[in-house]
């Protein structure tokens, strides 16, 4: 018996009891589809199924393994002898489902052990990329920055030489937090937060005052000094100093981060080593990678343009407002600039490996 045999058979002798595929199935407590595929020769029935689906069919088990049907005559009786062909037929026939059966839940068991391992590293490789994704952490830390993007609050926290972009919940007092002191010292906050390493984005659930301040000392080293017209004033001088290696950047100790000084004064030229007479800082800028100052906003009076160490927020501008009774110095940031600024904020290393 092959299977092409035994489907036809099923089909033919459903069709003469006058079943359809359904009908069948719903005696056999089985899928019209499962039916569907033994009537095509695509598997066999289960061997537990056999003796229902011959009584479904009006067969007894025998005709069904031997797939015709038995005329009168030819039925056994108790006192005959049968031939010993006849009764190893439907007997090799069962052997052949119940071996049929046995292969089939070995490839199902095999598939479902491979799906099962399959899902098993799927969900493993997902937590391990979850878990090297999203960070959830409490930082001590100042703000660099508050934002409001239409109605949502922002606060930016700086992390190995990014600036994490953290949307505050319901919880944070937005409006109450400051991010200098009345002496303009950094104030640390305590935040619960969860971001993504990939973004450099996340929320932020908490945000309270540590009571501590963020002080930093470089080196003193003095460079060029340059001179311009800078907010309210004539004449403003402009150099950077206290270089350092940026910690976080790449390549590794090669990119270096400095302070802007702008002040005004003059020479003391009275004594033998030049020095500042009425010096007064206007502006110190700390831990940036250039400044220039420059009219960006073509509004007839120059401003300093920061290149700073943040991807996430490369510019800052400082302008002043001027009420008419206060000057005061304002800040804002830009994500671009013109070329003619982006050359002129280049840093020494990357103006020489343009020249290289």
């Amino acid at each position: 018996m092959n299977k092409q045999q035994f489907g036809s058979f099923i089909a033919g002798s459903r069709k003469d009891a006058g079943l359809t595929q359904k009908e069948l199935a719903g005696r056999l407590h089985v899928t019209d589809k499962a039916v569907s595929k033994w009537e095509r020769a695509l598997s066999y029935p289960d061997v537990t199924l056999l003796e229902p689906l011959a009584e479904a069919l009006g067969l007894g088990v025998e005709e069904l393994m031997s797939c015709r049907r038995l005329e009168a005559s030819e039925e056994k009786k108790e006192d005959e002898p049968v031939e010993n062909t006849r009764e190893e037929q439907p007997v090799r026939n069962l052997m052949e489902i119940s071996r049929e059966n046995m292969r089939s839940e070995r490839r199902k068991h095999i598939w479902q052990t491979a799906l099962a391992l399959a899902l098993m590293l799927a969900v493993t490789l997902g937590t391990i990329w979850y878990c090297d994704t999203y960070v959830s952490e409490q930082l001590d830390s100042p703000i660099v920055l508050k934002e409001t993007v239409g109605n949502e609050n922002y606060l930016y926290v700086e992390d190995q030489g990014h600036l994490l972009r953290l949307k505050c919940g319901a919880d944070v007092d937005f409006n109450n937090i400051t991010l200098e002191s009345e002496h303009g010292d950094e104030l640390d906050y305590r935040m619960d937060c969860r971001w993504n390493r990939r973004t450099y984005e996340g929320t932020v659930a908490s945000c309270e005052p540590t009571g501590r301040i963020s002080l930093g000392g470089m080196m003193d080293v003095t460079f060029e000094t340059e001179s311009d017209r800078l907010f309210w004033y004539d004449k403003v001088f402009y150099t950077s100093e206290n270089y350092y290696p940026d910690p976080y950047g790449e390549p590794r100790g090669q990119v270096y981060l400095c302070d802007y000084r702008f002040w005004t004064g003059e020479w003391d030229e009275t004594v033998e080593w030049n020095v500042w007479k009425r010096m007064q800082t206007v502006l110190l800028v700390e831990d940036c990678l250039n400044a220039t100052v420059a009219d960006i906003d073509q509004d007839g009076h120059n401003e300093v343009v920061v290149r700073t160490r943040w991807p996430e927020k490369p510019y800052m501008v400082y302008d002043w407002c001027d009420d008419y009774k206060v000057k005061e110095i304002d800040q804002y940031w830009l994500d671009s600039v013109s070329p003619e600024l982006q050359e002129r904020l280049m840093t020494e290393q990357e103006r020489w490996a343009q020249l290289q």
